[in-house]
């Protein structure tokens, strides 16, 4: 096998489930999440499933797959403990060019679901490439006590002081002919780019005290400070670099 560990976007994406039981339960919790478009083939669902359609969240076709259903989708996901269904379905949907996931049948797969441990802005994926589902679960909960509200807090430090980088950038960029399209923006000699060891070298020891202490507005100015975007965008003609500005 060959995976390749990749983050999917699913927003609005239309995506077949077959299946009504507890594995389409597992899927279609993380689809709906994802904001995917949720279709469902099935002739009966369990109560678990059954909710997303009565809150609008899935539609439901009440019979069994039938040829021509994966017509329109882009990602169809197969949740029966049926081999000759999970072919059939996989079969048609690769004719078609269409991904298609098999649970716990590789042979029907062309990709495999990770283990995912998720809260608030991080997620971390852990896989055994199928060959420990045990394990991968261990796993999981093994990354979900990782992301305590510490680490939580820190992603949102992060995410919220990169928007206030960007706008540095476009401020500096808005004034520069060396301006490249986004991304990466500014060009390499820019003296106001903030390389990527300085961000790590930002998420110190002090840094992370502190947001265990629950100061998060203290942590902030730490991290804005050590990241130094609270000076004055630098010339590049101080900077003894060539430079012109737009006219």
């Amino acid at each position: 096998m060959g995976y390749y560990p990749v983050f999917w976007e699913m927003e609005e994406r239309p995506v077949l489930l077959v299946g009504g039981g507890n594995v389409a339960d597992e899927k279609i919790h993380k689809l709906v999440d994802a904001g995917a478009q949720v279709t469902i083939i099935a002739p009966d669902l369990i109560p678990e499933v059954q909710k997303y359609v009565e809150n609008g969240q899935a539609i439901w076709h009440e019979r069994s797959f039938e040829p021509g259903d994966t017509d329109g989708f882009e990602v169809v996901m197969v949740a029966t403990d049926n081999g000759a269904i999970n072919k059939q379905v996989a079969d048609e949907a690769r004719a078609k060019g269409i991904w298609v996931n098999a649970a716990d049948d590789v042979a029907n797969c062309d990709f495999i679901l990770p283990s995912l441990a998720k809260r608030g802005k991080i997620a971390i994926a852990t896989s055994t490439g199928g060959s420990s589902p045990a394990l991968a679960r261990w796993l999981r909960t093994q990354m979900e006590l990782f992301l305590s509200d510490e680490v939580v807090s820190l992603g949102d430090l992060l995410a919220e002081v990169r928007i206030l980088v960007r706008q540095r950038d476009r401020e500096c960029a808005s004034e520069c002919n060396l301006t490249q399209t986004p991304p990466p923006l500014l060009c390499k000699e820019c003296p106001n780019r903030i390389e990527p060891e300085l961000w790590q070298q930002a998420i110190d020891d002090d840094l992370r005290g502190l947001l265990h202490q629950g100061q998060y507005d203290s942590a902030k100015d730490r991290l804005i400070s050590s990241l130094k975007i609270d000076e004055p965008l630098k010339d590049r003609a101080q900077s003894g670099m060539a430079h012109t500005r737009k006219k």
